[in-house]
Order: C-alpha cells, then sequence, then structure tokens
C-alpha cells in the first residue's frame, strides 16, 4: 500500500491526473482479494495490479471511463461469464472495485496525499496501523469524493470528528484485516483502506544468503534489517537503501537495543553453527511472530540439544522453523532466499486467517 501511495502522491504532483482502484469486495474464487490495489494515470504510468489479466483489463477501461467523464464510481466484474472463460480465466467468482478519480489540478489532494506519504516515511513506529478513510456522495452511477482522513487507529476520534461514532465502530474490524472496504451510511459511503507499515524482518548475518533474502524481502513489503559484525559484508554498497544495517561488535546480547515484538521476523543465517545458536537462544526469549535457522536437520538437532540443556523447552524449540523456507529444491543463494521469503510470505498471510 505505501509504495502505491507513493506512486499516487509522485503522479498528482507531477501534474498526471490518477485513477485509485482498489478491490472493496469479493465472493467466490477470484485472483485477487478485498485490498488489492493500483493507481492508473492518465498518460498510462500504472503502479499495483487487481488481479492481471480480464481484471487487469476492467480496470483500464474504468480508469479511461473516468479520465473522460470526472468521475468516480463502483464497478461489478462476474468472473463466470462466457468472455471470463474466453480470456482464460476460469475463477468463477464477482469482484467489486472502487475507482476513485483523482485530479491533479485538486490541490487539496495533491497536498493530503503528499502528508500521507510524509506520515509514511517519517513514521517511528513501524507497526502501527493507519486507516485511509474517502469520503463520497454516492449514487448509483457516480461517487462524489467529499473529504479524506488519516487516521491511526489506535487511538480515539475526537468527538467534534465527522462521523465520529461511525468510524469509531469500524475500528475493531479494520484491526482484523489487511484490505479495503466499503461502510455505507445513508447517502454518504466511505471507503476504508487499512494501511500497515512494513513488518520488520531481522537478518542476522551478511553473506550471500543474507543478501538474496534481503533483496527479496524488500519487494514483498518487509523491511529488513541486516545485522553482522563484519563490516566487509554489511555495508551499503552490498546493502543499499531502504534495507537498513547494524553492525554488531559480536552476536552475545545483540538484541538487546533491538524491537523485536509479535510483528517481527527473524531470520538466522551467520557464518556458523556457534553464532546461530548465539543468536537463536536470544531469538527465542522475543514474541517475534517467525524465527527462522538456516542448516541442515543434523546441525539443527546438535543446536536444539544444547538447547535443551541451557533450559529452553521443546515448546520454545517447536517456535523454530528449521531447516529454513519452503521444502523445495534448492542450491544457489537466490533459491534459497526464495524458499526463505516464501515461507515468510506464507507466515504474514495466515496472521489475517
Amino acid at each position: 500500500m505505501n509504495d502505491i501511495l507513493r506512486f499516487l502522491s509522485d503522479a498528482l504532483k507531477s501534474g498526471d491526473d490518477a485513477a485509485f482502484i482498489r478491490i472493496v469486495g469479493h465472493r467466490g474464487s477470484t485472483p485477487r482479494t478485498a485490498g488489492a490495489r493500483m493507481v492508473i494515470t492518465r498518460s498510462g504510468r500504472v503502479c499495483g495490479t487487481i488481479g492481471g489479466g480480464m481484471v487487469d483489463g476492467a480496470a483500464h477501461q474504468g480508469a479511461a471511463e473516468a479520465f473522460e467523464t470526472g468521475r468516480s464510481f463502483l464497478m461489478n466484474l462476474d468472473l463466470s461469464t462466457g468472455d471470463a472463460a474466453s480470456a482464460g480465466m476460469i475463477c468463477g467468482g464477482e469482484i467489486a472495485f472502487l475507482c476513485e478519480y483523482i485530479p491533479s489540478d485538486d490541490i487539496e489532494a495533491r497536498r493530503f496525499f503528499e502528508q500521507v506519504e510524509a506520515s509514511v516515511e517519517t513514521s517511528g513506529d513501524k507497526h502501527r496501523k493507519q486507516l485511509l478513510y474517502t469520503e463520497f456522495n454516492a449514487s448509483e452511477d457516480s461517487w462524489t469524493t467529499c473529504r479524506r482522513h488519516l487516521i491511526d487507529s489506535s487511538k480515539p476520534l475526537d468527538c467534534a470528528f465527522p462521523d465520529a461514532p461511525l468510524l469509531q465502530n469500524s475500528f475493531p474490524a479494520a484491526e482484523a484485516v489487511n484490505g479495503s472496504a466499503l461502510v455505507a451510511a445513508g447517502k454518504r459511503a466511505y471507503c476504508l483502506d487499512v494501511m500497515e507499515m512494513r513488518q520488520p524482518l531481522f537478518i542476522f548475518g551478511a553473506g550471500h544468503v543474507a543478501k538474496e533474502v534481503s533483496d527479496l524481502a524488500l519487494r514483498v513489503g518487509f523491511q529488513s534489517i541486516v545485522l553482522d559484525d563484519r563490516e566487509e559484508f554489511a555495508n551499503e554498497m552490498r546493502f543499499p537503501p531502504p534495507a537498513a544495517l547494524v553492525h554488531l561488535d559480536f552476536f552475545e546480547n545483540c538484541m538487546q537495543a533491538l524491537s523485536i515484538d509479535e510483528n517481527s521476523y527473524v531470520v538466522i543465517v551467520t557464518r556458523g553453527h556457534l553464532h546461530d545458536r548465539i543468536v537463536l537462544a536470544q531469538a527465542l526469549k522475543t514474541q517475534a511472530r517467525y524465527i527462522g535457522m538456516i542448516g541442515s536437520k543434523r546441525k539443527r538437532d546438535s543446536i536444539y540439544a544444547a538447547l535443551r540443556q541451557d533450559g529452553f523447552t521443546d515448546r520454545d524449540i517447536e517456535r523454530v522453523h528449521s531447516p529454513i523456507g519452503v521444502p523445495i529444491k534448492t542450491e544457489t543463494p537466490e533459491e534459497i532466499a526464495v524458499s526463505i521469503v516464501a515461507e515468510l510470505i506464507d507466515v504474514r498471510a495466515k496472521k489475517y486467517e
């Protein structure tokens, strides 16, 4: 979501009208679900996808209509029709998506999305969830944007805030999802877009596998933080921003200054058996959502036996994903990274089940 909003803000600043499209409802089998988003500009630039193929084609048609009419609207797409089958899509479900027209000469909109972008970039709390509310005057064939609000879901709304009870009551549902939805109130409708900061991925070790894991994890929405005691490996030439680097003096007590909580992911790919054991023992004392350690089953069992001698229980050790990654045949660092990041994505997705 953050990349989409950054793209949208840049498009408006450059004088390019935009159609902000998001799936707000789905039924049955569909390529993407509520929360898939994309932006299409009048000049033809695109960021994101709501499903590819026929679905993205419908989005492009909707954007063209929005640019021609200057209107926003809600569209429904039936994937069970003959047209869908002839296009090779046999999903059979239905999608509702909102196509919001945002002209670049709307100064208020430009300022709002610049503020949203700044809020995302400067957030000190990487885990907080924000809610983007867009308020519309809604009719059957045309929606007019009235107001936009960016709200921190962890804070109560001021009672003077427009429609505060309605919006406040939707917060519990927003906390349980990661997507977009519509809330109707008479002739008004609100599009609720749930935005989360990138979830932190702490990568212990800065070798070849760590390099590939960091690069791929950044592409799929994690924030990579790479930690190692070797400056020749943990440097910006190998791990350029937006990856973050922490140079350690040693791996002992290396987590004391880190904020690792239930939204955090830990990948242990250090250069040796001893360092892996030292880091894993510390990771098991955190509330990390995911802890993964690279290595063979023989190495894993040896480390587990040592941890049990140190007082860790079977329940503690059951938290560890090792050998790390989904079980596919891998050999190169790039292939291993695909396996590891696939497992990270799976664990992240299960948070919303």
